[in-house]
């Protein structure tokens, strides 16, 4: 029987903090926008960009600009990230206990799967499901489900692990169960919701929590 992990990328693979703050000024900057403190910049870190320039007082009319803005600098500051510690060791027993991984974030599926090849991670992943660059498919619920379609995985035998609430939330309304990690961008006490299963504080305790996660029983494309 298959059973599918699906991670989300920022916050949880990989810190990505210096090269998206640093590509969210460089839009501000180019639209008008008084710079923001830090923390809401890193609070930005996740949720779709669109709806993040929103909150960040760009006006309606100059969100496109302010998404192109962003894309270029961030051709550079995508590689202004490092792989979290312990991620590679996860990702390794993971497929070598059988399961099947995939990637589902909210950034754009082009910017994902550079970063997962420069950091040597994209060997783990079967897809990379992720927004695409018009942002009509943006938001973490459709997101996994894309991945879900694209994979022939039923929601019973897929868990999603992020970092933000958006990931559980997305999940849930998939009928997917999740994991929440503490290591990202996300608030700890933002993280209930029936479907969750476990909040850890390690890469390591996703190992733990996995292996005693039951799957039902069920035929699966693939599956035994």
């Amino acid at each position: 029987m298959t059973r599918y992990c699906l991670f989300d990328l920022d916050g949880t693979l990989t810190d990505p903090e210096t090269g998206i703050v640093a590509s969210l000024r460089h839009a501000l900057s180019a639209v008008g926008v008084p710079e923001a403190e830090h923390e809401r910049l890193r609070a930005m870190i996740g949720p779709p960009l669109q709806e993040g320039f929103l909150m960040l007082g760009v006006p309606p009319e100059r969100v496109d600009d302010a998404v192109r803005a962003y894309r270029e600098r961030y051709t550079d500051g995508m590689y202004e990230n490092e792989v979290i510690e312990g991620i590679p060791a996860v990702l390794e027993a993971l497929v070598a206990g059988g399961w099947t991984l995939a990637v589902a974030t909210s950034k754009p599926a082009v910017y994902a799967e550079k970063i997962l090849v420069h950091f040597g991670l994209d060997g783990f992943f079967t897809y990379v499901a992720g927004a695409t660059l018009d942002g009509s498919r943006r938001h973490k619920a459709d997101v996994i489900r894309h991945a879900l379609d694209v994979l022939g995985a039923p929601p019973e035998a897929a868990v999603m692990i992020g970092d933000r609430m958006e990931d559980v939330a997305g999940a849930a309304a998939c009928r997917v169960r999740s994991i929440a990690v503490t290591w990202g961008f996300g608030d700890a006490a933002e993280f209930v919701d029936p479907g969750l299963i476990a909040v850890v504080d390690t890469p390591r305790r996703i190992l733990d929590v996995l292996s005693q996660t039951a799957i039902p029983e069920m035929d699966t494309p693939g599956g035994s």
